[in-house]
């Protein structure tokens, strides 16, 4: 890779709620150390030490985080930390990502990464990045990484793919299939879990987005013409549609490739997806904390300052916290979501 040309944008706005209550808006999943004992955030980042330079990676965040993501990295410039006035969805994120850059590094091949993803084999992953930045620049392509999956899942888009070798073409972008679906996409071969990390020109890019999507870019490019004040950038900001990447460029591009990624990857979207990660005992637990369990099978609790106690439970999450106690069952994690969707309607702004 061409550390002086090659630039990481880090996409780290998100705010994790199903991982509430641990995740709260001043500290979201990407502040958390979800899997091993650095917080997601820093995994990211360091997963690029050597390769690319502090000077070359940029964290977009939303204004709230931003205090707090300069002193989590202080080894980043403190104006590489990008700051979204509002949140309105990747397309946009990107776009600012991309005016910002090209004024600094006119000719770079951007790397988009998501802060709060684990990834394993770093040598698998920083040569398959490798890859896919060569290819964006020599055959001038929007490139994604595909995850082969492991199993029927209908929470993540699919790429379908045709060819061989290292870089494959992509014929279509599938939206969350039905579980039927799923299966038929595991069994042909050709179909890649959407992971949403993306590698291009950053020209590649604003032709795209010119040709496709001009009402993400346009007021950002009269905000920069206009002297790219940041007092008035909340103005532009809010003209932008609030839109994905991939509905805004991606699906309607000709020519996307994609990377088969040969390292290891998860989402970590929920409180079971962190589990996977941790040791259990005999009985299927997993415990963090001070903990005594009898009779307890199958079930998770994440500690805070006090005792866990359980007995005769099985499937159960517990996850403790100062001003907070969330007990789901193991196969209804997603409805933390609608938890924290509860606790908004209800005016409950001290737990979120």
């Amino acid at each position: 890779m061409n550390a002086t040309q090659t630039v990481a944008v880090v996409m780290a706005g998100g705010r994790g709620t199903r991982f509430w209550p641990r995740s709260r808006n001043a500290r979201p999943k990407q502040f958390l150390a979800i899997v091993g004992t650095e917080t997601l955030l820093h995994q990211t980042v360091r997963r690029l030490d050597g390769h690319v330079p502090p000077e070359r990676i940029y964290i977009v965040t939303t204004e709230d985080l931003a205090e707090e993501t300069r002193r989590m990295l202080p080894e980043l410039p403190p104006e590489n930390v990008i700051v979204e006035p509002e949140g309105r969805n990747t397309a946009p994120c990107l776009a600012l990502a991309l005016v910002e850059i090209e004024r600094r590094v006119p000719n770079g091949v951007m790397a988009v990464l998501s802060a709060d993803h684990w990834i394993a084999d770093r040598d698998l992953f920083l040569a398959d990045l490798d890859l896919a930045v060569a290819h964006a620049a020599g055959h001038r392509e929007l490139v994604t990484f595909g995850i082969r999956p492991a199993y029927p899942e209908t929470g993540y888009g699919y790429i379908e793919s045709e060819g061989e070798g290292p870089v494959l073409k992509v014929c279509a972008f599938r939206e969350k299939p039905p579980t039927e679906v799923a299966i038929q996409y595991l069994a042909s071969g050709r179909h890649y879990w959407n992971a949403g990390m993306f590698v291009w020109t950053l020209a590649d890019l604003r032709a795209g987005l010119q040709q496709h999507a001009p009402e993400v870019l346009a007021p950002l490019d009269a905000w920069v013409q206009a002297g790219a004040q940041p007092g008035s950038l909340a103005a532009a900001y809010h003209l932008l549609p609030k839109v994905a990447i991939d509905v805004a460029l991606l699906e309607k591009a000709a020519t996307v490739a994609v990377v088969p990624a040969r390292f290891r990857w998860s989402d970590v979207g929920s409180w079971p997806a962190a589990i996977e990660f941790q040791t259990a005992d005999a009985n299927g637990n997993v415990t963090q904390g001070d903990t005594l369990l009898l009779n307890t099978r199958d079930s998770a609790f994440f500690g805070g300052t006090r005792l866990i106690a359980a007995a005769g439970v099985e499937g159960l999450i517990v996850v403790d916290t100062p001003d907070a106690l969330l007990l789901v069952k193991k196969d209804q994690a997603q409805s933390v979501k609608d938890i924290v969707e509860r606790l908004r309607a209800e005016g409950r702004s001290d737990l979120l």
